[in-house]
C-alpha cells in the first residue's frame, strides 16, 4: 500500500512539473515570417499555439498571426563572428596567404546605400513619421503599365494610354488602389479622352475572417461619353467564396452614392445598390488573371443601371517587365443623348512591377 502511494505521489509531481514548463513563455528567438500576401515580418517569436503566433516587432510591436496566413518561417542571417586576436600564451600560427582586399574607390566616388528592411522606412524618413502609421505605409506592390497604338495610312491613329495599380495589406487591413488613362485621335479627330480613378479598403471579420466589410471611392471623367466628371463612394459586405493558393474569389454588395455631371445635360445624383465580385487566378508560375465585376442599380428606378467589366492578364518577359492585356468595358443603360451605351476598350500594355 505503501508502495502504490509512493508511485501515486510521483507521478503527481510530474504532471505538475508538466504543467508548469507548459505554461512558461516561450523563449524569444529571432525569426522571419513570409505571408502568403508577399510581405515579410521581423521579429522575435514570443508565443505559439495550434491557430496562431505572437511576434514582437522593432517597428510596429506585438503581432499575433493566425498560422494559415503565414507561407514561410526563416532565421535572420547570423551576423559574422568577430576575429579576436591570439593569445599571448599561445605561439604565434604561421602566416597564411590571403588575397588582398580590393582597392578602395576614388575620392568623392558615390556610395551605394545600405538596403531597408522589408517593412520599414528608410531612415531619413523614418523620424518624421509616427510608429503606428508605418505599417500602412510600406509594403506596397503594384504594377504600372504604359501602352501606344499609332497607324498612318489612309486613316491616321493614335492612342495612348496608361493603367496603374498598388496594393497593400496588414493584419486585416487590405488596400487597393486603380488609376486608368486614355487619349487618343483619328484623323486629328479627339477620339479617346478619359482618366479615372478608384480606392478600395477591405476589413476582415471574425475569426475564420471570410467576412469582411470594404469601403470603396472614385472618380474621374470620360469626354467622349460627354462626362466631365462623375465620382461615387459606397460601403458594404463581402465574403471570400474561394480562398485556394492559386484562386481567390470574392463576392459583394453594398449600397453607394454616384454624381455624373454631363457636357451637354443636366447632371444628376442617385444612390444605387452595388453588386460586385472580384477574382485573381494564378494560371502559372508566370501566366496570372485579375477579374473584376460591378453592376450599379438605381434603387428609385432599376431602369438605370451601370455595368463595369475588368480583365487583365499578365506575363511576365523579365524580373520586373510584364506583357498585359487588359480588357475594360462599360455599359450605361441611360447614357447622354448621342452616346452609345456601350463602351470597349482592348488594350496591351508593358508593365513595371514594384
Amino acid at each position: 500500500m505503501q508502495q502504490r502511494r509512493n508511485n501515486a505521489e510521483k507521478a503527481c509531481a510530474a504532471a505538475v512539473a508538466a504543467a508548469l514548463l507548459a505554461s512558461l513563455p516561450l523563449r524569444a528567438e529571432p525569426v522571419v515570417l513570409i505571408l502568403k500576401n508577399g510581405d515579410r515580418i521581423s521579429g522575435e517569436l514570443t508565443a505559439e499555439d495550434d491557430s496562431k503566433v505572437t511576434v514582437r516587432s522593432p517597428v510596429v510591436g506585438k503581432l499575433r498571426i493566425a498560422k494559415s496566413e503565414i507561407s514561410k518561417r526563416e532565421r535572420p542571417l547570423a551576423p559574422a563572428p568577430v576575429a579576436t586576436p591570439p593569445s599571448a600564451a599561445v605561439p604565434p600560427v604561421a602566416a597564411v596567404k590571403t588575397t588582398p582586399p580590393a582597392p578602395a574607390g576614388k575620392p568623392g566616388a558615390p556610395v551605394a546605400p545600405a538596403p531597408v528592411p522589408a517593412g520599414e522606412l528608410p531612415g531619413g524618413l523614418a523620424r518624421y513619421v509616427p510608429e503606428w502609421t508605418r505599417p500602412f505605409l510600406t509594403n506596397w506592390h503594384g504594377n504600372v503599365q504604359l501602352g501606344m497604338d499609332v497607324g498612318f495610312g489612309t486613316t491616321d491613329r493614335k492612342t495612348f494610354y496608361g493603367n496603374g495599380s498598388a496594393s497593400h495589406g496588414w493584419n486585416r487591413v487590405r488596400n487597393l488602389a486603380d488609376f486608368h488613362i486614355a487619349y487618343g485621335s483619328l484623323n486629328a479627330v479627339q477620339s479617346a479622352n478619359r482618366m479615372d480613378g478608384s480606392m478600395k479598403t477591405d476589413l476582415d471579420l471574425g475569426r475564420s475572417r471570410r467576412l469582411y466589410v470594404y469601403n470603396q471611392g472614385g472618380t474621374g471623367y470620360d469626354e467622349i461619353r460627354h462626362v466631365s466628371l462623375e465620382f461615387h463612394e459606397g460601403a458594404g459586405l463581402g465574403y471570400k467564396i474561394l480562398q485556394r493558393p492559386k484562386l481567390i474569389l470574392n463576392g459583394e454588395t453594398g449600397m453607394q452614392y454616384e454624381h455624373q455631371t454631363y457636357l451637354n445635360a443636366p447632371e444628376r445624383s442617385f444612390v444605387s445598390l452595388r453588386l460586385g465580385e472580384n477574382m485573381t487566378w494564378k494560371v502559372s508560375d508566370k501566366l496570372s488573371v485579375t477579374q473584376r465585376l460591378a453592376y450599379t442599380p438605381d434603387i428609385a428606378d432599376f431602369g438605370e443601371f451601370r455595368v463595369r467589366f475588368d480583365l487583365g492578364v499578365g506575363y511576365p518577359l523579365f524580373k520586373s517587365v510584364t506583357l498585359n492585356l487588359n480588357v475594360i468595358d462599360q455599359y450605361d443603360a441611360k447614357p447622354p443623348l448621342g452616346v452609345d451605351k456601350n463602351d470597349l476598350q482592348v488594350q496591351s500594355t508593358l508593365g513595371i512591377t514594384f
